[in-house]
């Protein structure tokens, strides 16, 4: 008994470490006066060290008893140092003429995510070499091809983003009016493929996780919890796809589960999840 509320315990604050941790990080955000970026990022990477030697311990002290792989839940995990970085940047991107005093600052946003998107993509390529998932053909060649399109629209999108500092400069030196620029740069031809692709990023999170429950490599706690925030979201691009991002009155609050970032914090949950799961007997 006090095994399993140590173990539940552990799994919820996992679950909300991440936000913590970049809450506690916040007021060293480079977006403050005074702080600088080099500052951020070796505070993040001591926070990030601080996440590897938790994940060491958890496999150490539970290696026995949890699922604890590489191929399995570490490389979603590993999502949380990312979750951490945003989180403790306390601030949206800047999309103002300001931003080109400190481009770095979006600059490293979209690095971050990109590692996320490389840590995903890692966790995915692994499952399908070695058919993990227990699929069999067309299934598993359909699942392939959605996985390598959410892949790909992420590498795609933080590429676009990243370069906005860039754009911007170049807009501004031919004489354009600066608060013009975020309508022409994030155009419907942006928002389509943007909102396709978070479409099937939500999809494939929430099938994600109620296929590792049907393998009995999680608890229901994750394809609950994933399902709802996943449903928002898909709630989210469909009207934001629709309405060509003007959406209506009072569902303003859709755009939240339209950033980036939201599918990261599912994957993590997921990792969690995994390296939490105790091993069954037959394991």
């Amino acid at each position: 008994m006090a095994k399993q509320i140590l173990r539940t315990l552990l799994v919820f604050f996992l679950i909300f470490f991440p936000f913590l941790t970049g809450n506690l990080i916040a007021k060293f955000t480079p977006y403050k006066e005074g702080n600088s970026m080099t500052s951020y990022v070796l505070i993040l990477t001591l926070v990030t060290l601080a996440i590897g030697l938790i994940l060491f311990l958890i496999i150490r002290r539970y290696g026995q008893s949890f699922n604890t792989p590489v191929s399995g839940g570490v490389p979603l995990f590993l999502i949380g140092t990312v979750i951490v970085g945003i989180t403790g940047l306390a601030a949206p991107p800047d999309l103002s003429i300001v931003m080109l005093q400190h481009p770095e600052r979006e600059h490293f946003r979209y690095i971050v995510l990109f590692i996320a998107a490389l840590l995903f993509g890692f966790y995915a390529a692994i499952q399908f070499r070695n058919n993990t998932f227990q699929l069999t053909n067309p299934l598993k060649w359909i699942m392939a091809v959605l996985f390598v399109l959410a892949f790909a629209e992420m590498i795609w999108e933080f590429s676009h983003h990243y370069l906005y500092p860039e754009g911007l400069k170049k807009w501004t030196d031919e004489g354009k009016n600066a608060d013009d620029f975020v309508k022409s740069y994030d155009n419907i031809h942006v928002i389509i493929p943007g909102a396709t692709g978070r479409l099937i990023q939500f999809s494939i999170v929430m099938w994600l996780a109620i296929h590792l429950y049907q393998l009995r490599k999680v608890k229901i706690w994750s394809p609950v919890l994933t399902c709802l925030m996943g449903l928002l979201g898909i709630i989210s691009a469909t009207v934001i796809l629709v309405t060509e991002m003007h959406l209506p009155k009072g569902f303003e609050f859709l755009f939240l589960f339209f950033i980036p970032g939201i599918p990261f914090i599912l994957l993590y949950w997921t990792g969690v999840a995994l390296l939490t799961r105790e091993k069954l007997p037959h394991n």
